[in-house]
């Protein structure tokens, strides 16, 4: 029967009914991308994305890509899948840093690392290894000093850079195109390994062995990156744990450490970093 509550109550139930049929199937509605459609479109966008000065400044732009054709709050939804993707997949640095090395006007350090300079200054030169070379600015400083030095990177404009600063400068380095995981560090093979602001898993057990294996004993490690706790959100991918650090390298003689707030050789600004020194023992 139909009576006049009925009735009364009609009109609200039909105004519920619209509200819900709007949220839930309107032709403005977004659907949310997966993934792997996300990583997909964003390696597609920075094949073609103009040179800068580092990563921070691509995912701005990225994000600003996407808020041309979606809701803000689905492109930095966007943005933070991608972040996050990039600390666990490799094959977007290739591409990254062939980007970053072809702008004029770097956002990093073009001269050698400070504390690298004052730790090679005191040893005798050898052979080293640079690990992620770049654009050469501690291998070519290296090779001056009479210094062997082999280096690998994963950005073909890093290399070649790499290749006309020594040239330019008279030393010859030995600069190699691959990855952490395609480059045969080898055993017993250098006097001075440099990490400088590299991606790859320094404060793993299994990553500090195989550094340990490549160096001969009285060997030296220079390292130096952003320092973040593990547990930090957004934290840059070439982030460094400094508790974590110290307890992967418990088997070194540890020469420095610091962990301090100090301009970054990358993005050229006052951050947290941390400084560490350590030495393979005999």
């Amino acid at each position: 029967m139909i009576t006049a509550t009925t009735l009364a109550r009609r009109p609200f139930m039909m105004a519920v009914i619209a509200l819900v049929a709007s949220l839930t199937i309107s032709p403005g509605a977004v659907a949310q991308a997966s993934n792997e459609e996300i990583w997909k479109d964003f390696l597609a966008w920075l094949s073609k994305a103009p040179p800068v000065d580092g990563p921070a400044i691509l995912f701005k732009m990225y994000q600003s890509h996407l808020a041309k054709n979606l809701p803000e709050l689905e492109a930095v939804r966007q943005v933070q899948i991608v972040q996050q993707l990039h600390r666990e997949r490799p094959d977007a640095w290739r591409v990254m840093f062939n980007n970053i090395y072809k702008t004029d006007k770097p956002g990093f350090a073009t001269q050698p690392n400070a504390l690298l300079v004052s730790m090679a200054e005191r040893r005798k030169p050898g052979r080293a290894l640079d690990i992620g070379i770049g654009q050469g600015r501690n291998s070519v400083f290296l090779a001056l000093k009479g210094w062997d030095v082999t280096g690998f990177d994963m950005s073909d404009e890093g290399i070649a850079t790499a290749r006309s600063n020594a040239e330019r400068a008279g030393v010859k380095i030995n600069a190699v195109r691959g990855t952490e995981d395609s480059f045969d560090y080898g055993t017993e093979q250098w006097d001075l390994v440099v990490f400088m602001y590299e991606p790859f898993p320094v404060t793993s057990p299994a990553y500090v062995e195989r550094l340990r294996r490549s160096m001969r004993p009285g060997a030296i490690i220079v390292i130096e990156s952003f320092g973040e706790e593990e547990e930090v959100k957004g934290r840059p991918a070439t982030a460094i744990d400094p508790g974590r650090l110290l307890a992967a390298f418990k088997d070194f003689r540890l020469l420095h450490y610091e962990d301090v707030v100090a301009r970054a050789d990358w993005g050229l600004i006052d951050r947290r970093l941390v400084r560490m020194v350590a030495e393979r023992r005999p």
